[in-house]
């Protein structure tokens, strides 16, 4: 889908000025068709949802939907500037990447494994705190999520300021939305999970976020 994106608004000429209230469907839409993808972010949601409870899941939610609402700001602003500066230095974008995504998995390896209890407290301001933090890095390491929002944005031809602000405004809402709803589900399930089993989401997830780094630095 984001490669996608990148390649029509390569191929998708600007005939039409969007005003504010155009501009925040847009973003809508959008939004919700990016934040809605089954993809490794979407599946370490669900993983942190059910591990650590509904609390720390809606953070971690809110943590993706931060990092899309802040490159759709950049995105609205500077469109098709910030792909092509993207493309043109592709190669390192994906290594700082991987460097920081397999920084994240180790730090929550080792915070496991130094766990005495496996069956945790619910989690308390702390823990969201930390569940906020590592999602919106996740997230904001993805070259491709900024890539996605500035093909859009280039495509859509906003009309002045009013018009990017809305259409930015309209990404964040779509995906705190869609991210509230996948983790409150998921964490709620996750009442009727062993902890046993939460602790093996937990490693698991943290796995799959070396497998992400493991691929971009490919």
């Amino acid at each position: 889908m984001r490669r996608a994106c990148l390649h029509i608004a390569r191929r998708s000429p600007k005939t039409l000025l969007m005003d504010p209230t155009a501009a925040l469907i847009a973003g809508l839409v959008a939004g919700f068709a990016i934040a809605m993808q089954v993809g490794a972010v979407s599946l370490l949601l669900i993983e942190a949802s059910i591990a650590s409870g509904p609390r720390a899941g809606v953070a971690a939610g809110m943590g993706v939907a931060t990092a899309d609402f802040a490159y759709a700001v950049v995105a609205a602003a500077a469109g098709g500037v910030v792909g092509a500066a993207l493309a043109s230095h592709e190669s390192e974008i994906k290594v700082v990447a991987a460097v920081t995504l397999a920084a994240i998995a180790v730090h929550g390896l080792v915070k496991l494994r130094a766990e005495r209890r496996a069956d945790d407290a619910a989690p308390g301001y702390d823990a969201a705190r930390g569940h906020y933090a590592r999602f919106l890095a996740i997230t904001a390491a993805n070259p491709l999520t900024i890539a996605s929002f500035a093909a859009v944005a280039a495509a859509l031809s906003l009309d002045g300021a009013g018009a990017a602000a809305a259409f930015a405004v309209g990404v964040g809402l779509a995906s705190a939305g869609w991210h509230l709803v996948l983790t409150l589900a998921a964490g709620h399930a996750g009442r009727w999970i062993t902890p046993k089993i939460r602790r093996g989401l937990a490693i698991g997830g943290r796995l799959a976020v070396l497998a992400i780094a493991a691929h971009l630095a490919l």
